[in-house]
């Protein structure tokens, strides 16, 4: 008999009398806590947990929203071609630095370039370096934004900016630039 025919023979037999295996997973990790991220729902609306999402970084690293429970979360939805983006990108850092210590993080979401084509890796690298930041600067496409809060993040304007708490609760937004606006909410969240 043929490796093709044995294959085959097994193929039926499992499907017609039915196949069982037992599958164990062992963990060397004694100590692992369970996740924080317990809930199955998610919106983009106040008060709710928002969606996960991961993207790629300025230093070619993946960036996950639920990675980074237990910190404050400002989420900066910017474009290449807005002014006020990047008057705000010229205090990202300033902010970064000054809410280290209380674990706030400052992550710019680059939609897109000034052709309107989706961020790229090379923009958002050079956006990071032109600006000084160190902080997080994700690319991101319109793919990421929807009027459906269900479905996407509500920016109806560049920059928005969306505030979640150390339990990734969504607790506000902001449309337009306001550094002293940006202070306050995340003073309030502190």
């Amino acid at each position: 008999m043929n490796l093709f025919s044995k294959l085959l023979t097994t193929a039926f037999l499992c499907l017609n009398i039915g196949c069982t295996a037992e599958l164990k997973v062992e963990s060397n990790d004694s100590a692992s806590e369970p996740s924080p991220v317990t809930w199955t729902e998610c919106s983009q609306d106040a008060g709710d947990h928002p969606c996960d999402f991961t993207l790629e970084n300025h230093d070619t690293l993946t960036w996950s929203l639920y990675e980074n429970y237990g910190s404050i979360i400002v989420l900066d939805f910017s474009t290449e071609w807005c002014g006020y983006c990047q008057r705000s990108a010229q205090t990202i850092q300033a902010l970064q630095d000054l809410y280290a210590d209380d674990d706030v993080i400052i992550v710019t979401v680059l939609i897109e370039d000034r052709y309107g084509n989706p961020a790229s890796a090379e923009l958002i690298q050079n956006w990071a370096t032109h600006f000084g930041i160190t902080a997080p600067v994700l690319a991101g496409s319109r793919d990421l934004l929807s009027t459906d809060t269900s479905v996407g993040w509500p920016v109806t304007a560049y920059p928005s900016y969306f505030f979640i708490d150390r339990e990734m609760v969504l607790k506000y937004s902001q449309r337009g630039y306001s550094d002293e606006g940006i202070k306050m909410t995340i003073d309030s969240m502190l």
